[in-house]
């Protein structure tokens, strides 16, 4: 018999777990609590404490699911995960498919967590960056209570395919695919797509990024080509108030993409980066510098 893994997230107080538990017979229900020096994990209730690896949370549950998973092939298991963790970064190199991905909402709070920038007691990260990661790795998202059509504007492009439902209607099947993001604008939400066959100067580059941190940005991904890093592409992430730009490997052709989820004006977007990319003049003496050097 397969074994058939149920993953639950979502930083929302919830019984949606337990619900699914319940509503397959013979599953086992796992559940892991971070604490300041361990993780416990609770198997159908009861309790173990596992030790912290390296001070990391989300390395500590996924190396001990892999062994619990292991123990228990064959049967359908449940997993709540804790509040503040990403359901992508625990499925990495976990050794079993997961059926499906639930994430839990608060409707009323959700897109105010996801375009903020209050950051987490327990590490770097900001909230936004975590209710934004939980959303968009959902094949199902569960919202409790009512959301606004904003909000369910935004829920279309950061998990487009995504089913939605509430607690009380629970549906646990894989969303669809492939995920397309709509471009249409909706409800005052936006996509902003920027694409560019030049490199950017690293220090407007810098004043740019600024334009996904006004509070009106939900989530932004990019691969970057600057003129300083010519053979490397920079990777860009934003969710709400968090930012992170680093190495992303070689860069393969001479083009940079952004897209950015908005509930601002997309064209302010765009017009940031552009004005950020090299002018001709800048160009050719670059170009310059690259022949000298060859």
């Amino acid at each position: 018999m397969e074994t058939v893994v149920v993953m639950v997230a979502g930083l929302a107080d919830h019984d949606v777990a337990v619900r699914v538990w319940r509503d397959r017979p013979g599953s086992v229900l796992v559940r892991h609590v971070a604490t300041p020096t361990s993780v416990r994990r609770w198997v159908d209730g009861v309790a173990t404490e596992v030790e912290l690896l390296h001070g990391c949370v989300s390395c500590t549950v996924r190396e001990d699911l892999r062994a619990l998973l292991g123990d228990l092939a064959g049967h359908a298991v449940v997993l709540h995960l804790d509040p503040l963790l990403e359901p992508d970064v625990v499925r990495r190199d976990l050794g079993v498919d997961v059926e499906c991905v639930l994430t839990v909402l608060d409707a009323a709070t959700w897109l105010d967590d996801a375009l903020g920038d209050a950051s987490m007691v327990s590490d770097r990260r900001t909230v936004a960056q975590v209710v934004v990661a939980q959303a968009e790795a959902a094949d199902v998202l569960v919202l409790q209570g009512d959301a606004d059509e904003r909000t369910l504007a935004v829920l279309d492009r950061l998990a487009p395919g995504a089913h939605r439902c509430t607690p009380d209607a629970l549906v646990v099947q894989r969303g669809a695919r492939p995920r397309m993001i709509p471009l249409v604008p909706e409800c005052g939400v936006s996509t902003a797509v920027f694409t560019a066959d030049r490199p950017f100067h690293p220090r407007r580059l810098g004043d740019a990024l600024d334009a996904l941190l006004d509070g009106t940005v939900v989530r932004s991904r990019g691969r970057l080509w600057v003129a300083d890093e010519p053979d490397t592409a920079l990777h860009l992430e934003s969710a709400g108030g968090g930012l992170h730009v680093g190495a992303g490997g070689p860069r393969d052709g001479r083009t940079t993409q952004i897209v950015a989820i908005t509930v601002g004006e997309p064209d302010g977007i765009t017009a940031a980066f552009t004005d950020a990319l090299l002018t001709d003049d800048e160009l050719s003496f670059v170009d310059s510098i690259r022949k000298l050097n060859t």
